[in-house]
Formats: C-alpha cells, structure tokens, sequence
C-alpha cells in the first residue's frame, strides 16, 4: 500500500507511505493520490484534507529508481508516467474543500508541487526544501505551475535553475510555506488549523477554490465586477448563508461548525 487514508471529526489524511523512498512518486502511488482525494471529494464527512508523508520526509517528488526505466519505454509510456505525476498534484489541487499540507524532512523536487497544491502547508523548523531537478539533469515540472502561483515567474525561474537546498525560514519569507513551527509543535499546528477551517461554510470555501484562478485570469473591469455580483447575489440566498446569518444573530455556531 502506498497511501494510507483515514477520517476523523471530518478531516481526512492522506498519508504518502513509501517512507524509505522519501515517499517519492511512482506510477502507483501517484494513482492511488488521485484515486484517494476522488475519494474524499464525494465522501460529505470530510471538511478538510491533509496530506502528509511518513518516515523521514514529506516527499522527493519523483522516484529516480522509476524514472530510470523509461529509456525502455515508447513515449506513449514515458508520457503516462509523467501525466501519472502530473495527474497526482492536479488532483489536490482541485479538490474543492480545504487542504493542508504537513511537511517534515524534505520536500524537494515534484514534492514542492504536492506541498503547493494544497491550500495550506505548515512547515517544521528543521524541513528543508528544494527544486533540485535542475542539479540531476531534470526538469520539476509538476511544480512549475503552482510553483509559479506561490511565489511569482520570476522566484520560480531563478528556484528552478538554482536547484540548491533552503531552509524552512527562507521557504516562508518568499511564499512557499505558510506557517514554521517546532518539529515538536507541527501535529498540534496542523490539527488546531483543520479545525479553524471547519469553521467556514463549506459552500463558501468550494466556491472560493474555484473562483480565485477564474478571477486571476481576468481583467479588473466592469464585466468582471458584474460577474462576481451575480456570485454574491445567488451566495446570499443559499442554505449556508441563511444559516450562518441567523446564526450570527442568534448568538450561536452555524450547524456547519458545531
């Protein structure tokens, strides 16, 4: 088994489980990732996902053991392995509820791309991170578009020619991870912010993961404006914005967040 998934009070974790190929990604893996978040997309229980690595890393991106046997391969094969990998970061990063990711050890390589697809990564003090691909004569593409998202064209050229390793602290001063704490602190970190997710209206944090790429893609004009207004106009009159008005003048929690 490569992934490892489980619930609890509506936050599901996955958990990469190839801890002694520093949950690196194969063909396999990067399907059972996909098939998992599919999982969790449908499954009304969960509220937030976490994606974490066992052993001692996040994740090294793609697995180098794997890699070296596509010279045998047609490229009909070479570019299913890569969409496989590619396949594993789009899917977290469409899934429409909130995401966390947990990082320890390292997260280098195609690991950055798994890291930047979630919503949210939390980072231990003593992680370390790269886009090393560059120093092994490879390309980290299935980082380059959320690489870009995070940190701008202009950092992510310069991460992915360098190629050189980084230290949490500077990973959080350019944009790539949100929060440092103690290695000590990191479960508690990530718990205490799932739980501060579920207290948002599930509607609302859907239709905010689909509408920020939309509106990044577009002008800042009156058609855009005009777009948004009908948003906010069907949002006031949903089951959740009832709901959490009436229960804001009430004095109490939305169902939502109980």
């Amino acid at each position: 088994m490569t992934v490892q998934c489980s619930i609890e009070d509506g936050i599901a974790t996955l958990l990469l489980q190839r801890g002694q190929e520093m949950n690196s990604l194969d063909a396999p893996t990067s399907q059972a990732v996909q098939d998992a978040v599919k999982a969790f997309t449908v499954d009304p229980a969960v509220r937030v996902l976490v994606l974490a690595g066992e052993g001692r890393s996040f994740s090294a991106g793609g697995d180098f053991n794997w890699v070296l046997q596509w010279p045998q391969l047609d490229a009909e094969a070479r570019q299913a392995g890569a969409q496989a990998m590619m396949g594993a970061v789009q899917a977290i990063y469409d899934f429409p509820k909130p995401s966390i990711a947990r990082v320890h050890g390292a997260a280098v390589g195609g690991g950055i791309g798994l890291m930047l697809a979630c919503d949210f990564a939390v980072a231990s003090k003593t992680a370390r991170f790269g886009l090393t691909s560059a120093r092994n004569g490879l390309l980290a593409a299935i980082a380059i578009p959320v690489l870009i998202e995070a940190v701008g064209p202009r950092r992510a050229r310069q991460l992915l020619m360098h190629g050189g390793l980084f230290e949490a602290g500077e990973a959080e001063r350019i944009g790539l991870v949100d929060r440092v704490v103690e290695p000590e602190a990191l479960d508690e970190a990530v718990a205490t912010l799932a739980r501060e997710l579920k207290l948002g209206a599930p509607s609302v944090q859907t239709l905010v993961k689909k509408l920020v790429p939309q509106i990044d893609a577009l002008p800042h004009d009156s058609v855009t404006a005009a777009m948004l207004a009908s948003h906010v106009a069907e949002q006031c009159v949903t089951d959740d914005a009832l709901e959490g008005m009436r229960a804001f003048l009430d004095k109490r929690k939305p169902r939502w967040a109980v």
